[in-house]
């Protein structure tokens, strides 16, 4: 039976976590060689897979996918889902235990971006809609005219770029997915 799918799923899990080999090498105690030589197939990694899981914060049966059969073709497009504001208001990946699926082109965007349900914010921009989810990408260069995702002392608000203290913008949104019932 062919593993060499599991090399590829850490080493798409790694990027998606941006972190480099020799950071997953340290956090499991072996070298960045090894980390190569799994992710290439050339050793198995499977006696380091709770190891391995536990430092890109994944579960052990999503390394262990094949994701290349049909019908997984979505897999690696999750991304961390918000559905409460974390308590030092930090959206990080490791602070959700949630995921969401997204599109292609969101990733392509921003690898890093993360997903906020609407309930959980302030909004001060009348054409987004109360419910629903807010792609974000912490990562994107921010224009005057683009909604951004903002501290605001003890609460998360949605507003215009221009009216934001940039030290304070979380991310811009990508889009909105509404929520009908």
């Amino acid at each position: 039976m062919n593993k060499n799918y599991i090399g590829e799923n850490i080493r798409l899990y790694r990027e998606r976590k941006n972190i480099t080999q020799r950071e997953l090498a340290d956090r499991i105690g072996k070298t960045w060689e090894m980390i190569s030589r799994y992710e290439r197939g050339v050793s198995s990694p499977l006696n380091q897979m709770d190891n391995i899981a536990n430092a890109l914060n994944v579960d052990v049966t999503d390394l262990l996918k094949d994701h290349t059969k049909k019908g997984n073709e979505y897999s690696f497009n999750r991304v961390p889902l918000f559905n409460k504001i974390p308590n030092d208001l930090d959206f990080i990946n490791t602070k959700s235990y949630i995921y969401y699926v997204v599109p292609d082109w969101i990733l392509d965007v921003d690898r890093n971006c993360f997903v906020v349900d609407t309930q959980i914010i302030d909004i001060h921009i009348d054409e987004l809609d109360r419910k629903g989810y807010l792609y974000i990408s912490p990562s994107s260069i921010i224009d005057p005219e683009d909604i951004v995702l903002e501290r605001e002392k003890d609460k998360i608000v949605l507003r215009r770029a221009k009216r934001s203290n940039s030290k304070n913008i979380i991310g811009k949104v990508l889009s909105q997915e509404i929520i009908f019932e």
